[in-house]
């Protein structure tokens, strides 16, 4: 399907706007889809594995905005019917079925001008108008973009979302050497990360060891180990975080057929204990997956592992100028990352009951989950309450606490989970 820019109501006779809905359309765009695109989650073969894996997905929609017949842009998504998960915190409060047009991160490739910009969401607008989606949803766009800008002013107050919470992004923009990068820590972090470590070799003498995986054929090995870990972390917990399924083996099965599959995991007197799975996409480490053993928290395990995988990305054969350890604003980002932006979601509603309603569903959720938020923030309680029940749940879900295991000479060998006592006795 095609429009030009007076069935959109542009002003200017230079702008036409193509929309590809077949895998075969998508195809014709592979060399400057390749060419254009920045990050691994709107590459044309991982976006093509989602398309295949996932039983929601109806079809591609890929918009593709020509100027004088030269693509000029393209705008990354698909068709999807269905539910929406509306939380407040951890509590999910809706779940209405749904047709969506979901605009994948990072997925605006080529000329980003305000003048693109606007002219694809009022094409978006049109395609809601036609009824072919209720909703339009990006993700994690960054606040200072045309593409933030243009959605936020061309549609009218109740076709546009409000209310929607923006986040930290943070990222390393690497120097020459890793030398360099841990010069340009603080002097306290530089001290936290090397007592961590002593601390860490100290208690694990001659048992630390960190295993990488870069090879196809080392995958299964590594989603086995990874798996172990990452039942015990906290986003397990709360059904995030690595899993074993189709589609995240299948992307990092492509990452390593292409070399950037960067896996670590690192043992403890043979146990793993924390992991670090991310992929090299052109000049950038994109960290994926990270997690620890709580049980070995007090080590910074975590840490540990991501800081071996930096100094990786200044070997010549891994050499990368950027590590994005993508959304969020935890401590161990903070302490490490030199540049950041703010990002968050985007909605777009059909001019229909049922867009109407969603729209107040989803809106009224957000705002909801805003001033809960502020409340808590403002008496102290949302990090100690978020922190007891996580922990809550780690213990109840997670396998059980270690204790040291001693030789006869008094000297210790390795870990085991302590055994619980009998509440008969």
């Amino acid at each position: 399907m095609q429009w030009n820019q007076d069935g959109l109501g542009i002003e200017g006779k230079h702008l036409t706007l193509r929309i590809a809905r077949s895998i075969a359309e998508l195809e014709e765009f592979r060399e400057i889809w390749g060419l254009w695109c920045e990050d691994p989650g709107a590459d044309i073969d991982f976006f093509l594995v989602s398309a295949h894996c996932r039983a929601t997905i109806v079809r591609p929609y890929v918009m593709v905005v020509y100027r004088d017949g030269v693509p000029d842009c393209m705008l990354i998504g698909r068709l999807e019917h269905t539910r929406l998960t509306l939380n407040v915190g951890y509590t999910t409060l809706f779940r209405p079925r749904v047709r969506r047009l979901f605009f994948v991160e990072g997925g605006f490739l080529g000329n980003q001008s305000q003048e693109n910009s606007e002219f694809l969401v009022r094409g978006i607008m049109s395609c809601l108008r036609q009824r072919e989606a209720d909703t339009a949803e990006f993700i994690r766009v960054r606040e200072d973009s045309s593409l933030y800008r243009a959605a936020n002013e061309e549609p009218n107050f109740f076709c546009r979302g409000h209310f929607l919470q923006v986040h930290e992004h943070r990222t390393v923009r690497l120097p020459d050497s890793f030398d360099g990068f841990l010069h340009g820590l603080s002097r306290k972090n530089r001290h936290e990360l090397r007592r961590h470590e002593k601390k860490l070799k100290d208690d694990f003498a001659g048992q630390v060891r960190i295993q990488c995986y870069r090879r196809e054929e080392e995958l299964n090995e590594l989603a086995q180990e990874v798996d172990k870990v990452s039942e015990t972390t906290y986003q397990r917990a709360i059904g995030a975080g690595f899993k074993t399924d189709v589609e995240v083996l299948e992307s990092l099965r492509i990452a390593a057929r292409r070399g950037g599959l960067r896996g670590c995991v690192l043992y403890l007197a043979e146990q793993p204990c924390a992991f670090f799975i991310g992929k090299q996409y052109k000049n950038t480490l994109y960290g994926n997956f990270m997690g620890f053993d709580s049980r070995f928290g007090k080590y910074s395990p975590g840490l540990y592992i991501l800081m071996h995988s930096i100094e990786e990305c200044f070997e010549p054969d891994q050499r990368v100028t950027q590590v994005d350890l993508g959304r969020g604003d935890r401590q161990y980002k903070r302490a490490i990352c030199n540049q950041s932006w703010k990002d968050g979601p985007m909605y777009l509603y059909a001019v229909s009951c049922n867009g109407l309603k969603l729209n107040c569903l989803q809106s009224g959720t957000s705002l909801l989950d805003v001033c809960a938020r502020k409340l808590l923030l403002r008496s102290a309680l949302l990090q100690k309450m978020k922190r007891a029940w996580l922990r809550w749940l780690q213990r109840s879900r997670g396998p059980k606490p270690l204790e040291r295991e001693y030789k006869e000479d008094g000297s210790a060998c390795r870990w085991r989970e302590a055994s619980l006592p009998d509440p008969r006795n």
